[in-house]
């Protein structure tokens, strides 16, 4: 993957609200959706935490939780930490700058691993699962929700030409065409589905459960370290 901290840094200032127009406003459904598949957890370490809000939904459906919040991007986390800090909430996420890739956390430090929407940004996926194993305490689950190409065939020609054309047009109005642009090619080049499956296997997170939403065009992963 290429080099994606400018992008995003870029588009921080726009990004909540892009992805909430993009998703027909979904997406805060979609992150409760993943804070619930990993309850029982009161550790969870969220990778590509970005402005925050996988963290704070994390916190407010399940009960007791410590977030630590990690992302490479030093503006998505300004606009984070300017959330959280005002919040009810802020004495359970914590902020990181940091890569999926190399991890600053001690083997078997968290319950559970969250990353929504940035596992195809890492700049070696195989790498940033394996250390998602890592930091993971035995049993341990790892809530990895994506895009993926949806596999109706009616629906699957109308999801590309909007992704393709509409998105990034859209995006254009303030100033992201290029960055969203970015998002559509990133996504059909990724791993769908099977794919991803044994990558996560291969690096030793043996795949749960899967959780198809909005006729697939999101996928949650759902991984569980067991002792070798």
């Amino acid at each position: 993957m290429p080099q994606t901290v400018p992008l995003f840094d870029k588009v921080a200032k726009h990004y909540d609200s892009l992805n909430t127009f993009f998703s027909l406003g979904m997406d805060t459904l979609w992150r409760k959706k993943l804070a619930l598949e990993l309850s029982g957890s009161s550790s969870i370490l969220d990778i590509a935490t970005g402005t925050g809000e996988v963290a704070i939904q994390m916190v407010k459906n399940l009960s007791g939780v410590k977030v630590t919040g990690l992302d490479p991007s030093a503006g998505m986390l300004e606009l984070a930490k300017n959330k959280i800090g005002s919040s009810e909430i802020s004495d359970q996420i914590s902020l990181t700058q940091g890569s999926a890739e190399n991890l600053p956390f001690t083997d078997d430090s968290f319950d559970a691993v969250s990353i929504a929407f940035g596992i195809r940004n890492t700049q070696d996926p195989a790498k940033s699962l394996s250390e998602m194993r890592r930091v993971l305490r035995a049993g341990g689950r790892a809530g990895i929700m994506e895009f993926a190409i949806p596999e109706n065939r009616l629906f699957k020609p109308l999801y590309l030409f909007y992704f393709r054309n509409i998105l990034p047009l859209v995006a254009s109005v303030f100033g992201n065409r290029n960055e969203y642009k970015y998002l559509s090619d990133s996504t059909r080049a990724f791993p769908q589905r099977e794919g991803f499956i044994e990558l996560m296997e291969q690096s030793g997170l043996r795949v749960e459960k899967t959780v198809e939403l909005m006729l697939g065009i999101v996928i949650i992963y759902v991984g569980v370290k067991e002792s070798r």
